[in-house]
Parts: structure tokens; C-alpha cells; sequence
């Protein structure tokens, strides 16, 4: 689970300016099987080079073992990473049903250039 935290973090992220406020949505619907409760990234300010620490809450309605994972990653326009991988090759499975919290901790690279990404991440 924490490799598809690591994804979504980095989804999420990656605004490396000084204020942001929220940083994510949740662009899922009711009937989903994974319902997020919260987010909750650290430090707040994104710092270039620095660990950045996200943990995600929800509650999971069945039991996961198999599918796939499709997830994006835009700097404006440019497409960085547009990639699907089977579901169990990024978590253990089966997953079970009920609350999941999860928390991932990895560098945001020094290199990164400053400004907006947007990522979107799903599962079938």
C-alpha cells in the first residue's frame, strides 16, 4: 500500500510554492470503492530537496486483490508520467475492507522545477 501512497503523494504534491492551501481533491464519487477522509501533507510548504510526508485516510468497501493502477503527472501542459501496473505489483494483496491509513515519507528532488503539477490516479 505505501508504493500507491508514494504515488499519490507524488500526485498530489508537488507545488513547490510557499502557500498552497489545499492541495487536493477528491474527484471520486460516492459509489467508489476506496473513499478518501483525509490528507494530510508535512511540512505544509513543499521544500525542494527536503523530505515531504503525506498520509492518506479512507475507508476501503471491498476486499481488493487484483486490478490496475493508472496514474499521471502534468507540469502544465507536459505530460511526465502517464503510466497503468497491474494493482499487487504496487501493494501487497489482498487488501482488505475497512479503514486504510497510510503514511509515506520521500524527497522532493532538488532539481524539480517550481510551479504547479497536477496528477490524477485510478483503479479498476
Amino acid at each position: 500500500m505505501s508504493r500507491i501512497v508514494a504515488i499519490v503523494a507524488f500526485l498530489l504534491v508537488l507545488s513547490v510554492v510557499p502557500s498552497f492551501g489545499a492541495i487536493w481533491t477528491n474527484c471520486g464519487s460516492a459509489s467508489d470503492d476506496f473513499a478518501v477522509s483525509s490528507v494530510t501533507i508535512s511540512p505544509a510548504t513543499p521544500t525542494k530537496g527536503q523530505n515531504l510526508t503525506v498520509a492518506i485516510s479512507g475507508t476501503l468497501k471491498v476486499t481488493v486483490s487484483g486490478g490496475s493502477l493508472t496514474y499521471s503527472v502534468k507540469y502544465g501542459f507536459i505530460t511526465l508520467i502517464n503510466k497503468t501496473v497491474p494493482f499487487c505489483s504496487e501493494v501487497t494483496c489482498p487488501v482488505q475492507a475497512g479503514p486504510v491509513t497510510q503514511t509515506v515519507s520521500d524527497p522532493i528532488p532538488a532539481d524539480a522545477p517550481s510551479g504547479t503539477y497536477t496528477g490524477k490516479a485510478t483503479s479498476v
